[in-house]
């Protein structure tokens, strides 16, 4: 069961999706011990933490959503009633 690749080979992220997936293969396996459950389980539970915090951030939307987005904190917001339909002319 050697799934580590070289040192040097892969990033610290990628590390940990390995040491994840051997920790999922360890408890669905049915060859873990009720004593080493508890162990295993807190270690898969930090090893998911570490990948969280590696991961780069889920985007959300495209380019233009993202545009759009900027463009609404920019632009103040205009007061109840004051559309240019309802202002004299």
């Amino acid at each position: 069961m050697d799934a580590t690749p070289p040192e040097g080979t892969a990033s610290r992220l990628e590390r940990l999706r390995v040491l994840r997936r051997l920790h999922e293969d360890a408890l669905n396996g049915g060859e873990v011990t009720i004593r080493d459950f508890a162990s295993i389980s807190r270690e898969y539970r930090a090893v998911l933490l570490d990948i969280e915090s590696l991961s780069p951030p889920e985007q959300k939307g495209d380019a233009v959503d993202e545009i759009a987005q900027r463009r609404s904190v920019r632009r103040p917001v205009a007061a109840p009633g004051a559309s240019r339909s309802q202002r004299p002319s």
